[in-house]
């Protein structure tokens, strides 16, 4: 009989791992013809806005194939934030049979987003940080700066949202974490004063020109 694991399972075994060595392996992996993985499915609404993405592949050494469905809608009826929702299914290769079923409520998919920016930030980013940049005040605004801890040592963030009240509960929930927290509502004094930028929204129009952005 498949298994089923709830968040709070996936949660504590995620404790005992190393995600953001795993992503990087991944990308090796991927970069080396060793993985499999088809072009994403993705249905897009209008009433609510929102989408659903398919995601799918499989390691060639592996006995094992995946398939992911996350969803997120802009204006939940029971919220006034972005929601999120999702789970991973776990099959045989050879059989088809489902191994196990992850409950995680896109949180693995959060934990992969924040995990593959540490690890282009441990390859690219400038070798002294003096401020991390953040444009975005929701569950990626903080889990990249988390995931950026072991990679980069800096505790200096800017932090940049939509209205005062998220930025106020930005800072509310960083600082005890230990970071130095700023806030503000234009974008252009994240490009003055940071010189490691992450973006983390929906948006579908530009909020910071290249040309505003530092050289060096």
């Amino acid at each position: 009989m498949s298994k089923i694991y709830n968040l709070a399972q996936i949660k504590d075994v995620l404790k005992s791992l190393q995600p953001i060595q795993e992503i990087e392996e991944g990308f090796v992996a991927y970069s080396k013809g060793k993985a499999v993985i088809p072009p994403v499915g993705e249905m897009l609404f209008k009433k609510p806005p929102g989408e659903t993405h398919i995601k799918y592949g499989y390691l060639l050494d592996d006995d094992y194939y995946v398939i992911k469905i996350a969803s997120g809608f802009f204006e939940s009826p029971s919220s006034s934030r972005y929601t999120s929702d999702g789970l991973i299914l776990l099959f045989k290769k050879g059989t088809g049979e489902l191994a196990c079923a992850l409950l995680d409520e896109c949180h693995l998919t959060n934990v992969r987003t924040a995990a593959a920016g540490a690890v282009n930030a441990k390859y690219l980013a400038p070798k002294n940080i003096e401020c991390i940049g953040v444009l975005g005040t929701g569950t990626q605004g903080r889990m990249q700066v988390e995931y950026l801890a072991p990679v980069i040592d800096c505790k200096e963030v800017m932090v940049w949202g939509m209205n005062q009240n998220e930025l106020d509960d930005y800072k509310k929930d960083m600082e005890p974490l230990g970071y130095r927290v700023q806030t503000t509502l234009s974008t252009e004094d994240i490009a003055a004063h940071c010189n490691l930028i992450v973006t983390a929204t929906p948006s579908k129009s530009p909020l910071l020109s290249a040309d505003k952005v530092r050289k060096e």
